[in-house]
C-alpha cells in the first residue's frame, strides 16, 4: 500500500473516475459509429478515437489496480447495440467527433492542473496530447470536406472605447445595445453543442430499448 503522501487525493480519485465513466462511454459510442460510417478519412478518425480511449481506461484501471481501488462498472458492450441502424451521417459523425475533442481537452485541462501525483499528471499531459492531436485531424477533414463553419466575424474597430454605462450589462431590460464578439462566438460554439446534444437525443431515443418496450 502507497503510504499517506503518495495516496490519490480527492481531486485525482473523482477525476479518475469520471474519466473512466466517460471513457468507456465513448468506446461504445464509437465503435457504433465505426459500424456505420462509410468514409474512409472520418473512419479513420474515429479508428484513432477508439484507440486513444481504450488507452486511457487500460490506464486508469492500471492505477486503480495499484491503489487497491474498486474499478467502476462504467459502459460495456451491453449497453450498445452495434447492429442498429444507421442514425447518422458522416457529416455528422465528424461534427460530433471534433466536439467531442473540444469538451475532452477543456476536462483534461482541469483534471491535470488539480492533479498532485506525478504519474497521474503524466497521464492526463498526454490525455491533452491526444486529444489535440485528435481535434486537429478531425478539424483538417472538416476543412477538407467544406463542413466546417466558421465563427461570425466581426469589423476591425478603428479606436480603442470604454464601456461607461452599466446598461452595458443591464439593457436586457432597456435599450437594446449590438451583440460583441466575444457573446457571439459563444453563442456560436454553445449552438452547434446544443444541435449535436439535441440530434444524439432523438436518434437514439428511437433504438432505446426501455423506450420501445
Amino acid at each position: 500500500m502507497p503510504d499517506n503522501n503518495e495516496r490519490l487525493t480527492s481531486s485525482e480519485i473523482s477525476n479518475l473516475w469520471t474519466h473512466y465513466i466517460r471513457e468507456t462511454m465513448q468506446i461504445c459510442v464509437t465503435k457504433y459509429f465505426l459500424q456505420i460510417i462509410k468514409d474512409p478519412e472520418i473512419h479513420k478518425i474515429y479508428t484513432l478515437a477508439l484507440e486513444m480511449s481504450e488507452n486511457h481506461v487500460i490506464k486508469i484501471r492500471d492505477i486503480f489496480h495499484k491503489e487497491n481501488f474498486p474499478i467502476p462498472k462504467g459502459f460495456t458492450k451491453e449497453d450498445v447495440n452495434l447492429h442498429a441502424p444507421p442514425l447518422f451521417t458522416d457529416a455528422f459523425s465528424i461534427f460530433y467527433i471534433h466536439t467531442m475533442t473540444m469538451h475532452g481537452s477543456q476536462a483534461y485541462n482541469l483534471a491535470f492542473s488539480v492533479s498532485i501525483r506525478k504519474d497521474i499528471r503524466d497521464f492526463y499531459y498526454q490525455c491533452n496530447l491526444d486529444t489535440m492531436d485528435l481535434y486537429n485531424k478531425s478539424f483538417d477533414v472538416m476543412q477538407s470536406k467544406q463542413l466546417y463553419d466558421k465563427p461570425p466575424f466581426y469589423e476591425t474597430p478603428s479606436n480603442v472605447s470604454f464601456i461607461n454605462s452599466l446598461n452595458y450589462v443591464t439593457d436586457v431590460l432597456g435599450e437594446r445595445r449590438k451583440m460583441n464578439s466575444i457573446e457571439s462566438g459563444n453563442i456560436f460554439f454553445n449552438l452547434q453543442k446544443s444541435l449535436i446534444a439535441k440530434a444524439c437525443f432523438f436518434a437514439f431515443n428511437q433504438v432505446n430499448e426501455f423506450h420501445n418496450s
